[in-house]
């Protein structure tokens, strides 16, 4: 008895998992003609093989922009998040923590490559980037970046964020963040973050990036947190 031999769509779909495993999270996927000549298939097998991907959340196909590398990395939906809260400071403080921040870099700057891809804007289009080293109870706890298209709050440029949260700062002005998808990864320190951590260069450290939506999906933010592995722990919570 033989066995079923495996659509052609199907092996074009394997093929891809292979060469984009090493993608960064949300990296851009080329496009259905390139990918027609690099694995020397027709487009409609092409098509097929991104529906699959797409269904089985690997990829996510935005309208007029492309589409884009998730890997097997799930949304969390944060819809009570006016319950729970987004953010650093917000979480730590529901446990009863102190939090505090020094800004590294506040600036207003074009965004490029995989930046502007994360946050669906073209490039160039200027972000307002904030770059701070967060405490926890007087420990140095993360270095963050966060990243928001300047034309949603042009305000954050006069904000002094070691006083003010960020996402606390959006909620005041109207824009309000709905639910956030978190991929988190173990790297090794750079020297430059080494530096800011207290550990050595190498040392295993948690990478976290955050994009976040409102309740009409609109993206409102790219972040990314760089902590210390060891003084580090992340919670899970599911619900039905």
């Amino acid at each position: 008895m033989t066995s079923k031999k495996q659509p052609l769509h199907e092996k074009i779909r394997d093929a891809m998992e292979k060469q984009f495993a090493d993608l960064a999270y949300f990296s851009p996927i080329p496009g259905e003609r390139e990918l027609c000549q690099m694995l020397a298939v027709s487009r409609p097998t092409v098509r097929k093989a991104l529906e699959l991907l797409e269904k089985e959340n690997k990829i996510v196909r935005m309208q007029g922009r492309g589409s884009f590398y998730t890997g097997e990395k799930i949304p969390v939906d944060y819809s009570e998040a006016p319950q729970r809260g987004f953010g650093l400071a917000q979480m730590f403080s529901a446990e009863g923590r102190v939090t505090r921040s020094t800004v590294l870099q506040q600036v207003v700057e074009p965004a490029r490559g995989n930046l502007a891809a994360m946050l669906g804007i073209s490039e160039g289009t200027l972000v307002f980037h904030l770059k701070r080293l967060r405490y926890v109870d007087e420990r140095i706890y993360a270095v963050t970046d966060d990243y928001i298209p300047l034309s949603l709050c042009p305000e954050l440029v006069h904000i002094d964020f070691t006083q003010h949260g960020l996402l606390r700062t959006l909620e005041a002005h109207d824009i309000q963040p709905y639910a956030e998808d978190k991929t988190i990864e173990v790297i090794h320190a750079s020297p430059e973050i080494a530096l800011y951590l207290e550990v050595a260069e190498q040392a295993p450290i948690f990478v976290t990036r955050i994009l976040t939506t409102d309740c009409e999906g609109r993206i409102i933010q790219y972040a990314t947190s760089k902590a210390d592995a060891f003084r580090s722990r992340f919670r899970v919570r599911s619900t039905k």
